[in-house]
C-alpha cells in the first residue's frame, strides 16, 4: 500500500488500481487551521459516521466498506475540486460573508446568530489547503467545473442535506 497524501483530518492511500484507502486521523482542524493537540477517538468517531452516512443515503458513491475502526476502503473517482456546503444555519462563515456582502440570504431570513434558514442554502468552496469560497459564476470563471455539474452538485447536496436534516431531526438532533 503507498501513502499518497495526508489532508486536514485523513491520510489517503493507493491500494490497488480501482481501491483507495482512507485513513481517519485524530487530528483538529477549523477555519484551515491544523490545532497541535489530537482529539481521542476522533477518528473512529469519523469513521463510524462515514460509513453509517454512505450506507443510509441512497445516493451513489464511492464507499466500499470499513476496513478497520479508523479505515475505510474507497473507489478511486475523479473529484471535482469543490467542496460542497450546505447551510442550513445563519452561522459561522456565512454570518461575517453575509455582512461584507459576499453572499446572499433569502428575502426575510432571521439573522440572529445560529437561526434556522427558510431554506437550505449551497454555499461552495475550493477543495484545497485553503478553502476558498466560491459561488457558481466564480466555479465557472475558475473552470473548477461546467455550468451542468455546477447545477447538479448544487441540486444534489441539497437533497443529501434536506435527507440528512430528516434523519438528525428525527432522533432529536441538529
Amino acid at each position: 500500500m503507498k501513502f499518497l497524501s495526508s489532508g486536514k483530518v485523513k491520510d489517503l492511500y493507493d491500494v490497488d488500481e480501482s481501491t483507495i484507502l482512507f485513513k481517519f486521523s485524530d487530528r483538529v482542524s477549523a477555519f484551515d487551521v491544523k490545532f497541535n493537540q489530537d482529539i481521542p477517538k476522533k477518528g473512529e468517531v469519523l469513521c463510524k459516521f462515514a460509513e453509517f452516512w454512505f450506507n443510509e443515503l441512497d445516493i451513489p458513491n464511492h464507499f466500499i466498506k470499513r476496513e478497520s475502526d479508523t479505515e475505510i476502503l474507497v473507489k478511486k473517482m475523479e473529484m471535482l475540486p469543490i467542496e460542497c456546503v450546505v447551510r442550513g444555519y445563519f452561522y459561522g462563515s456565512l454570518i461575517s460573508r453575509w455582512k461584507k456582502g459576499e453572499v446572499k440570504v433569502p428575502n426575510g431570513t432571521d439573522t440572529t446568530m445560529a437561526a434556522k434558514l427558510p431554506v437550505p442554502i449551497f454555499d461552495p468552496t475550493t477543495k484545497s489547503e485553503h478553502d476558498i469560497p466560491i459561488d457558481k459564476s466564480k466555479a465557472l470563471e475558475m473552470n473548477l467545473v461546467t455550468e451542468e455539474q455546477f447545477d447538479w452538485l448544487e441540486k444534489t447536496s441539497i437533497d443529501i442535506y434536506k435527507k440528512m436534516a430528516e434523519v438528525a431531526d428525527n432522533v432529536g438532533f441538529i
